[in-house]
C-alpha cells in the first residue's frame, strides 16, 4: 500500500529544471502499489516515499529512536535515484529541519545559504516549490559541494536550499566533472561513472518544528492574538526573521530543566507544571523576539528599571504580562507538543506494510494531527487557522467514506 512520487516528465526531460514539479507513482491510491510501477517511475528520474515510517517497520523504528534521542516530532521520507541523473531535485529550500542518511549508492549534494528575502517571492521555508524559480545566480557560491555517498550523513538546517544529482562530482580543484547531457541520455567523465555506478537510496528525517509550529514565530503569533493585540508585521531585517523561525527551547533544546519538565509532564500523561526556572528562560527568548522584530513598538526597561526611550513612551505598547506569555508556553509544551508526540509513538509502533491495519492507522494518525492544529487555531483565536484544519479533516473524510 505504499503510496509514493515521481518527479514531472519535464524536469526528467530538462524542459523545466528550475521548479520541484511531481506527479504519483500510480493513479488509485486504494490499491497495492506493484514492482512495475515503481521501476517505471525510477526510470530517468527520482522517485520518494514522504512519511515513510508510517509504512516501512524499520523506519517506524528509528522515527521512534529519533523522537525519544531529540524530543521533537520527526519523519522520514525516502528518495531513490538512478545513476546520471541530471537534476534529482532542483533547489529548493523545506520547512524541516534534515538529517540525511544515505544508505546506497551516492549522490551529490549542494546546500547554500539561505538568499536575502525578497518582496514578493514564496516564503523563505518553500522556495523553488509551486512554480517559484530559486536560479543558481540568486544562491551565489554552496556552502557545501559534496558528493555523500553510503553511510555518510548530512545536516540541512531549513531554509537552506540545495539540490542533488547523480551524474557529476567535484574533482581535486573543486572543480564539477564535465558532462554533456541532452535531454533524455547523460554521458558522464569516467570519473562520475565509478562514483555513481549505483541507484541513490538516501534517507530524509525531518525535525518538525516548523510544521507543527514549534518557533518562536508561531510563539508570538499565537501570543498577540490571544491577548488582542496586532499580530500582523513586515519583517525587513533578515537576521530578525531567521531569529524568530529557530525552534523553542523544548525536547533536546530546552537544557536540563526543560527535560526534567518534559519528564514530568510525559509520566503525567500530559498534566504537572513547567519549571519554573525553565518557563521563566522561554519568556525572557520570546521578548528578546519580539522587540528584535518590532523594536520601536514595545516598552522596555533597562537594567536600571527606567525605559530605553522616555520620549516615545506615548507611541509605544506594553508587553503581554509574564502570565500571559505563560499561558502560552504551557500550552505549547504540555497541550500541543505532548499530544504530537503521543500520536506520533502510535503512528510509528507495529508497521506492517502488508497489513491493510496499518494504512488505517496511518491515516487515523494524520486526521488526529489535523485537529490538534485546528485546537491550536482555537487557542490561538484564529478562526481562519481552525476551520483550514478542520475543513482538511473533514474532507479527508468525506474522501475516504466507507473505505475505512
Amino acid at each position: 500500500y505504499i503510496s509514493g512520487h515521481r518527479t514531472a516528465d519535464i524536469l526528467r526531460q530538462g524542459i523545466k529544471t528550475d521548479t520541484w514539479e511531481f506527479r504519483s507513482i500510480k493513479d488509485d491510491m486504494t490499491r497495492k502499489t506493484t514492482w512495475k510501477e515503481v521501476k517505471d517511475a525510477l526510470d530517468g528520474g527520482t522517485i520518494y516515499f514522504n512519511t515513510a515510517g508510517s509504512l516501512w517497520p524499520t523506519l517506524g523504528a528509528l522515527c521512534l529512536l529519533t523522537i525519544e534521542a531529540f524530543g521533537l516530532p520527526a519523519n522520514i521520507n525516502v528518495y531513490i535515484t538512478p545513476p546520471g541523473v541530471t537534476t534529482s531535485v532542483p533547489p529548493h529550500t523545506d520547512r524541516q529541519d534534515v538529517l540525511v542518511f544515505q544508505t546506497a549508492g551516492a549522490k551529490r549534494w549542494r546546500v547554500y545559504a539561505p538568499p536575502p528575502r525578497r518582496k514578493g517571492a514564496a516564503d523563505p521555508m518553500n522556495r523553488g516549490k509551486a512554480g517559484d524559480v530559486l536560479s543558481f545566480e540568486e544562491l551565489g557560491e554552496p556552502l557545501i559541494d559534496a558528493v555523500i555517498k553510503r553511510g555518510d550523513i548530512l545536516y540541512v538546517p531549513a531554509g537552506f536550499p540545495h539540490t542533488t544529482d547523480t551524474c557529476t562530482v567535484v574533482d581535486d580543484d573543486d572543480d564539477v566533472a564535465d558532462i554533456d547531457v541532452d535531454h533524455h541520455h547523460q554521458e558522464t567523465s569516467s570519473s562520475a561513472d565509478v562514483v555513481f555506478d549505483e541507484t541513490s537510496v538516501h534517507l530524509t528525517m525531518g525535525l518538525d518544528t516548523h510544521v507543527w509550529a514549534l518557533t518562536y514565530a508561531h510563539l508570538r503569533w499565537s501570543l498577540l492574538q490571544r491577548v488582542g493585540k496586532n499580530f500582523q508585521l513586515n519583517i525587513e531585517d533578515d537576521d530578525a526573521y531567521w531569529e524568530a523561525m529557530k525552534a523553542i527551547s523544548v525536547g533536546f533544546l530546552g537544557g536540563t530543566n526543560g527535560r526534567l519538565s518534559w519528564k514530568r509532564i510525559r509520566d503525567n500523561g500530559g498534566k504537572g507544571e513547567l519549571d519554573k526556572n525553565y518557563k521563566d528562560r522561554m519568556i525572557e527568548e520570546l521578548k528578546t523576539v519580539m522587540i528584535q522584530l518590532e523594536p520601536n513598538r514595545w516598552n522596555v526597561e533597562n537594567d536600571s528599571g527606567t525605559d530605553d526611550d522616555d520620549d516615545n513612551d506615548n507611541d509605544r505598547e506594553s508587553l503581554p504580562t509574564d502570565e500571559e506569555f505563560g499561558q502560552v508556553i504551557d500550552y505549547f509544551v504540555r497541550d500541543h507538543l505532548f499530544p504530537l508526540i503521543e500520536i506520533q509513538e502510535e503512528m510509528f509502533k507495529d508497521v506492517d506494510p502488508f497489513n491493510e491495519e496499518t494504512v488505517i492507522k496511518a491515516y487515523k494518525c494524520t486526521q488526529k494531527q489535523n485537529a490538534i492544529m485546528e485546537k491550536f487555531g482555537a487557542f490561538s483565536k484564529n478562526e481562519a487557522m481552525r476551520r483550514s484544519f478542520e475543513q482538511s479533516r473533514l474532507a479527508r473524510e468525506e474522501k475516504t467514506k466507507g473505505m475505512m
